[in-house]
């Protein structure tokens, strides 16, 4: 092997060459890279909108949702469907395993929804989304003005921003929010039509068979083809003002002389709001292989070069950034590797007395990233939170094992029988490659993993992989090439002396010694396990909040929007909030929302004082304080993003099952009581959303003896009610809407209303109370079905607690509590049961892991003895792990336990040297314990070196330094807590096992 090392030698400017030429094309590729804040995963959930109208919820129930229901569960690979009706509106959730063909599965869903469409509603729409990151704004930006009015600014957005921002690079849709519509709208006058012999129905008739547009054929004369068009469309409001309307008398009518004609804002059930003021809102989705920084640049640098484009006294602002938090990600990526770089010189230089071997040992870490990225490219992954926390969770294992290889260059190049650097390899490379693969096999099972923590992982664990088989790659060719002929004044042994000799001779000298202090490592490690708080993602803090809100059922649009616009005061007093949106009757996201519901999009300072969940429980506080009515929820939007596309974004949800649906709602009016009284649950919504009272009409005989139908009744009443739609005024690009309406009566309220209203019938007109019973009825709640069962989910949030002591409290509560009857079931749910889906496919990719090492420790050794005595130490690691999640106020959760399968890799890694050279002494003739001590003196630099340099550089993600570190700060502070013990057991422990059980070699 040392003739190999020679001839790469030899080839060392041509390598040289290869290597700059791959890290230029790294740089090349990393510009064009795409980036945002998740993986391009799409998840295995199709959702399902369906739009009929206003039928009550019963209705769309019976007649809607159902049908869809048993329609889409033919389609094969899915697993669950979940659906929440409304009235005239119903949303359903397909789930399906995870590497089902989903593309395939929207194709089939979409054909049975085509199959059950003639059972549906007249009028329904049904649109079908495959659920994934996308769907989710990456930029929003509100624009608002003093001087222009919503309608200009709402056709300003449709008609410029629209096609402008659409050809941007990486935009798949832009989606504007508010402003006002222009409409023509025809105050009908009761007593003009009466005197008339009209009524609204009949002269709505005749104003849509007088808009026609209609082609009568094509034409061909004088060697031409003429298309052939009967046109009687309103041009303008005048054109529509005497517009001739047939009348029983046989004169026509001008339609002016039958009311009032003007151009008015349509009503809206919607408000949207920013900085407060009303607003247009404009967001940006990307496509999936798009980048989220060169959309972000690309739109900010339009609206900067178009300023003069836009209206005078229009204010454009960002309110949402997805950008920031890729940047915060880069950000901390860029530490750990200034970080890393500075402290690998600074340990090898002070430790070796080489200047060289430090600046050979640096040049790995750029070189290892630079491949990586190649390699993500040719994946085909993009830049975010995992590809990036990968490589900066790697870069500790990089520089262990950079400073392992130039420590043995250097330790064998001096002394008193020194040898070149091309010999130093031929002796270090089968033992770092044997180490290397155990680092690399804990990898593998991670391919095997599901769900969302697989989908997410797996990415991390392929950038690390890619981290450490590069590393592996410049180890055995650059750092032989950057490294002195000839090493500095060897001290080997020196830093030996003293206690570490005394400690080392009495636990090599005492076989039980190792064993015991291995066991007691794992007692230790068990009462902190079982102590330590538990979580499915780490909380991290965005840079952002979403501000969910919930106005009493049937609160109208202006009332809400009264109560939040005094809870705008409080947020435009909070410092550290810089910008905000809002949406009423509307959410962020693909979701049905009642007018009641709708959320804040809060963007923070960028260097914000306190944390996220501080300026969350401080705004909650004042809000329950300012405005008690309103119901509020506070999240973070890549946390409710994950949520959505998995299960619910709420930690805590708890599911009951009944189909007596008044029971269910009962029953989750008291869970949702327990979880209020629980310490550190917060935001505890029961699941029943009520839409609003309704008023139902019902038509007396006397309406049938005058000839008139229930729909004759229906079609005069809406003219009063919502107004009735008859055609369009085409405006340029636009056109405005005309719509009948009929005066309405003033100061009464609810069913007075309809009461009062005054319709034709027969030879006059009559209060519609005198030929109708009118009833008003509570409000409708919404129906929660999955797969096909009845159910009411009350959700809740934590603040200050971690999720798994307050679910263990929560269950104990609700069973203490709560009693159910025999036909109902509750089953807990949201993110505490994919926490607990996560950790059993962690826990088998925990023993994959072992499994895999074990098999590389007896190929190598061919000794179970030294095998068991790596495993018992790599066990007893664990204990730093979990001290160091306690110490660090961290829960254990799916980013701490990959940290902790990490820990299995870095140590056998490790031990890996140790135990190579302890059987390198025994074949020299030493005993077991003299060989387990020479291994271990001999390893003890290199293992506090890499402890070291491994500590300090996983440090700017153990302390959390910027937003992007808190995924995987957790990881992080489960590594060091490994590192630091591992480096006591290994130098300690396991020459002590050695010496009393690993003195066979073959």
């Amino acid at each position: 092997m040392r003739e190999l090392f020679e001839g790469v030698h030899a080839q060392r400017r041509a390598l040289t060459l290869l290597l700059s030429g791959l890290v230029v094309l790294a740089l090349v590729a990393l510009r064009g890279m795409p980036s945002s804040i998740l993986p391009e995963v799409t998840f295995p959930r199709v959702k399902v909108i369906v739009n009929s109208g206003e039928l009550p919820s019963a209705v769309m129930l019976r007649d809607v949702t159902r049908t869809l229901e048993e329609s889409i569960r033919r389609v094969p690979g899915v697993t669950q469907i979940r659906s929440t009706t409304s009235r005239g509106s119903a949303e359903i959730n397909l789930d399906s395993r995870w590497g089902t063909d989903l593309n395939l599965t929207v194709q089939r869903v979409q054909a049975q929804i085509e199959a059950a469409r003639t059972n549906l509603p007249a009028g329904t729409t049904v649109d079908v989304r495959l659920m994934n990151p996308t769907l989710f704004p990456v930029i929003g930006f509100s624009m608002t003005s003093d001087h222009v009015s919503l309608a200009q600014l709402r056709d300003f957005a449709d008609l410029v921003l629209r096609p402008e921002l659409s050809r941007l690079p990486g935009v798949a849709e832009v989606v504007i929010q508010g402003g006002r519509r222009l409409e023509a709208r025809v105050t009908l006058d009761p007593i003009a039509l009466e005197s008339r012999g009209l009524d609204p129905a009949s002269v709505a008739d005749a104003v849509r068979k007088a808009s026609t547009l209609q082609s009568v054929g094509l034409l061909e004369t004088n060697a031409q083809l003429y298309l052939g068009l009967v046109d009687g469309r309103p041009r303008d409001l005048q054109s529509l003002d005497s517009l001739l309307i047939p009348s029983p008398s046989g004169t026509p009518v001008m339609l002016g002389q039958l009311g009032r004609i003007s151009l008015e804002e349509a009503p809206e059930f919607q408000r949207y709001r920013a900085n407060s003021r009303e607003a247009v809102l404009i967001n940006l989705l990307r496509q999936p292989s798009a980048s989220a920084i060169t959309l972000s640049d690309a739109a900010y640098r339009w609206f900067a070069e178009n300023k003069a484009r836009l209206p005078r006294g229009v204010t454009i602002q960002t309110f949402y950034d997805q950008s920031d938090l890729v940047h915060a990600s880069v950000g901390s990526v860029r530490d750990s590797l200034l970080v890393g770089a500075i402290l690998a010189v600074l340990v090898i230089v002070m430790v070796l007395k080489s200047a060289r071997l430090g600046l050979a040992g640096a040049v790995v870490l750029p070189a290892s990233i630079a491949l990586t990225i190649l390699g993500l490219v040719m994946a085909g992954q993009s830049l975010n939170m995992m590809t990036l926390g990968g490589i900066a969770a790697a870069v500790g294992l990089v520089l262990d094992d950079g400073i392992v290889v130039v420590e043995h260059i250097a330790a064998r190049s001096a002394g008193e029988h020194p040898v070149g650097r091309s010999q130093a390899m031929a002796e270090i490379t089968p033992t770092l490659v044997g180490s290397s693969l155990c680092s690399l096999a804990i990898f593998l099972p991670f391919v095997m993993l599901g769900g969302v923590t697989g989908a997410f992982f797996r990415v991390l664990t392929l950038s690390m992989a890619l981290m450490l088989g590069a590393s592996l790659l410049l180890c055995l060719t650059l750092i032989p090439l950057l490294s002195p002929a000839s090493g500095a004044s060897h001290h080997q042994g020196r830093g030996a002396q003293g206690w570490f000799r005394k400690a080392l001779d009495h636990a090599t000298e005492q076989r039980w010694l190792g064993v015991a202090a291995a066991v007691a490592c794992i007692l230790v490690m068990i009462p902190l396990y079982l102590t330590l708080g538990s979580g499915f993602l780490p909380e991290m803090d965005e840079g952002s909040l979403i501000l969910d809100y919930i106005s009493p059922p049937g609160t109208s649009l202006q009332e809400t929007d009264r109560m939040l616009q005094e809870v705008e005061k409080e947020i435009g007093a909070m410092p550290e909030i810089v910008a905000w949106s809002r949406r009423t009757g509307d959410q962020l996201g693909f979701f049905i929302t009642e007018p009641n519901i709708g959320d804040y999009a809060l963007r923070l300072r960028s260097r914000h004082r306190r944390g996220a969940d501080e300026i969350a429980d401080d705004l909650r506080a004042k809000i329950a304080e300012t405005q008690p009515a309103l119901e509020v929820e506070f999240g973070q939007l890549v946390e409710d993003v994950i949520g959505d596309l998995t299960t619910t974004p709420q930690p805590i949800e708890v599911r009951i099952f009944d189909e007596d649906r008044a029971i269910g709602e009962q029953k989750a009016r008291e869970v949702a009581d327990v979880l209020s009284r629980v310490p550190g649950v917060v935001d505890v919504k029961n699941g029943a959303v009520v839409s609003g009272p309704n008023v139902t009409i019902a038509p007396r005989p006397a309406v049938a003896r005058t000839g008139k139908t229930t729909e004759d009744l229906a079609q005069n009443v809406t003219a009063a009610v919502g107004g009735t739609d008859v055609g369009s005024i085409a405006r340029g690009a636009r056109s405005w809407p005309v719509r009948f309406v009929l005066p309405r009566p003033t100061g009464l309220s609810g069913a007075e209303v309809m009461g009062a209203i005054a319709i034709p019938l027969g030879s006059g007109r009559v209060r519609l109370a005198d030929v109708a019973s009118i009833t008003t009825t509570p409000g409708e709640t919404e129906i929660q079905r999955d797969n096909l069962r009845t159910m009411v989910a009350p959700t809740a949030r934590l603040s200050g607690r971690d999720l798994g002591s307050a679910m263990g409290e929560i269950q104990r509560r609700v069973r203490q509590r709560v009693a159910l009857p025999p036909d109902a079931s509750i089953q807990y749910a949201g993110q505490w049961a994919e926490q607990q889906s996560s950790f059993r496919g962690l826990a088998g990719v925990l023993l994959g892991a072992v499994a895999l090492v074990s098999l590389i420790l007896l190929v190598s050794f061919k000794s179970w003895p030294q095998s068991a005595a790596v495993l018992l130490v790599v066990a007893s690691s664990l204990v730093g792990v979990f001290a160091a999640l306690h110490i660090g106020r961290a829960t254990f959760n799916i980013s701490s336990f990959v940290g902790a399968i990490m820990m299995v890799g870095i140590v056998s890694e490790n031990a890996y040297f140790l135990v190579a050279a302890h059987r390198a002494a025994l074949r020299q003739g030493l005993t077991p314990p003299q060989a387990a001590r020479a291994a271990a003196l001999r390893r003890a630099r290199p293992v506090l070196m890499t402890t070291f340099a491994g500590v300090a550089a996983l440090a700017p993600l153990a302390m959390g330094v910027g937003a992007g570190s808190a995924l995987l700060k957790p990881l992080a502070i489960a590594v060091v807590g490994g590192f630091v013990t591992s480096a006591f057991l290994l130098l300690l422990v396991l020459p002590s096992l050695l010496a009393g059980f690993g003195g066979r070699v073959e």
